[in-house]
């Protein structure tokens, strides 16, 4: 076993938290990274109050991982459309809020699927903030993972091109 303890009638693999498994296999469920943007429709003014606000952050997050039933690691929030257009560039936007999402979990999550229901925690969140609760979530993107880079890899490339070009300055001499 991995702490040095003989496992009794079956095999220990090492357990998440350090303890170890005696009878049977232990397995931990590894968590995955994902992302995902919620796009909030709302006027300009309730946008710049609910994202200049770190409250309104915090709703947005604090609304996502309860709905989703997911580990929020990052949220970004920003207003949508709200730029002052020159008259030559007038077109017709929806106004509001993005929210950029980086969560974990263990199971891919249809967070997709769950925009009225992030809705409606979200409204309740804002309001209790005594912020603008005036938002409508018109839709949140379907999550995508975020693959892990294989350090040593990222890392060996450069370290292999450096000693190449000084191998190359060696032999020019």
């Amino acid at each position: 076993a991995a702490n040095g303890t003989t496992a009794k009638g079956g095999t220990t693999t090492m357990a998440a938290n350090g303890t170890t498994a005696k009878g049977g296999t232990t397995t931990m469920a590894t968590k995955k990274t994902y992302t995902t943007s919620a796009t909030v429709e709302t006027t300009c003014s309730n946008a710049t109050a609910i994202v200049n606000n770190a409250t309104g952050e915090k709703a947005f997050t604090d609304s996502f991982a309860k709905v989703m039933g997911v580990t929020v690691k990052d949220t970004k929030v920003e207003t949508m459309g709200c730029r002052r257009l020159t008259n030559k560039n007038r077109r017709l936007s929806t106004t509001g809020i993005k929210a950029d999402f980086t969560y974990e979990s263990a199971t891919n999550v249809a967070v997709d699927q769950k925009a009225s229901d992030f809705g409606t925690e979200l409204k309740s969140r804002l309001k209790a903030a005594g912020l603008p609760d005036a938002v409508t979530v018109q839709k949140i993107e379907a999550p995508m993972e975020q693959k892990t880079p294989d350090v040593s890899a990222a890392l060996g490339a450069p370290a292999t091109l450096l000693s190449v070009a000084i191998l190359s300055a060696g032999i020019s001499w």
